[in-house]
């Protein structure tokens, strides 16, 4: 997630990391998926419990860390 926020200047939201939700928007969303190697918004669920909750704690990890 924090990859992905020094790429794109915000965190990902859950649509970002889906394919499905890309191919709806098309351009740029498919882009921005296929430029990194992202979990599934799924995946992302499982290990956290929610999308929130894993934006949650990409957001301690980056105060915790030194400048990116």
């Amino acid at each position: 997630m924090l990859d992905w926020q020094e790429r794109y200047g915000a965190l990902p939201s859950s649509y970002d990391w889906s394919e499905t939700h890309a191919q709806h928007r098309g351009g740029e969303a498919i882009a921005r998926l296929n430029a990194g190697e992202w979990p599934a918004a799924a995946t992302v669920g499982e290990l956290y419990g929610s999308w929130q909750a894993a934006k949650a704690e990409a957001r301690r990890s980056a105060s915790r860390s030194p400048a990116r």
